[in-house]
C-alpha cells in the first residue's frame, strides 16, 4: 500500500503538532535495528534543535521521517511503518515511565486503551479519538482528523500495545477517509 506521502503532506494542516518523544522513539528504534546511520534526516537542520521529548513540533517533519524509516525497515514502506510503530511500544513500556504505567494499568489492555484515549492531548494537538468497549476482549478506537497513517502506523502501534500487555489478538482497520476511521481490536 502506498503511503501517498506528498498528498498527505499537502493536506495536513501546518498547525498540527506532536511531542518530540516520537522523534526520539523513531531514532531509538532505528538504532536498535542497526539502521540509524542509513536515515537521511538531521533533526537539528529540520527542527532547529535536537528534539526534546515534551516540546511540540510540527507534524510534517515527523511524517517524512517515519515514511523514510518505513522504507528502510520494509519490505514495503507501509509495512515497514507498521513494524516501526509496533516496535516502539515495548521499549516505551520498559522505560521508567512505562514501568510505572504498567503497574497502574496492571497490564490490562482495556485500561491501557482507555489511558491512551484519555491522554491523547498530551501527545499531539490535533484530532479526536473515542474508545468504544464492545464487551470482553473487544473494543473499537474511532479516530477523526488523525494525520498519522491509521492503516499502518496506528495499527502497528495498537499491535505493539497488545504485545506490551502480553495478550494475543488482532487489529483490523476500517477507513472512512485518509484521516478518519477505526481500529477494531480483538484479544484473548
Amino acid at each position: 500500500m502506498d503511503l501517498k506521502l506528498d498528498e498527505r503532506l499537502r493536506e495536513v494542516p501546518e498547525s498540527a503538532r506532536v511531542r518530540g518523544i516520537f522523534f526520539r522513539l523513531l531514532e531509538q528504534d532505528l538504532a536498535k535495528r542497526g539502521l540509524k546511520e542509513r536515515s537521511t534526516w538531521e533533526w537539528e537542520g529540520v527542527l532547529g534543535e535536537q528534539p526534546r521529548s515534551y516540546r511540540l513540533y510540527s507534524l510534517r517533519p515527523l511524517l517524512l521521517a517515519y515514511a523514510s524509516a518505513g522504507e528502510l525497515v520494509g519490505p514495503e514502506r507501509s509495512e515497514g511503518l507498521r513494524n516501526v510503530f509496533r516496535g516502539v511500544c515495548v521499549p516505551y513500556s520498559e522505560s521508567w515511565f512505562g514501568h510505572g504505567l504498567k503497574r497502574f494499568l496492571q497490564p490490562d489492555l482495556m485500561r491501557a486503551l482507555q489511558w491512551v484515549e484519555k491522554c491523547r492531548e498530551h501527545f499531539c494537538d490535533y484530532g479526536r479519538w473515542r474508545l468504544q468497549s464492545e464487551g470482553s476482549g473487544r473494543a473499537t478506537l474511532h479516530m477523526v482528523d488523525e494525520y498519522l497513517w491509521i492503516e499502518s502506523a496506528h495499527r502497528g502501534g495498537c499491535e505493539g500495545l497488545l504485545d506490551a500487555c502480553g495478550v494475543s489478538g488482532e487489529v483490523t482497520v476500517e477507513l472512512d477517509s485518509p484521516f478518519a476511521g477505526r481500529l477494531r481490536i480483538r484479544w484473548t
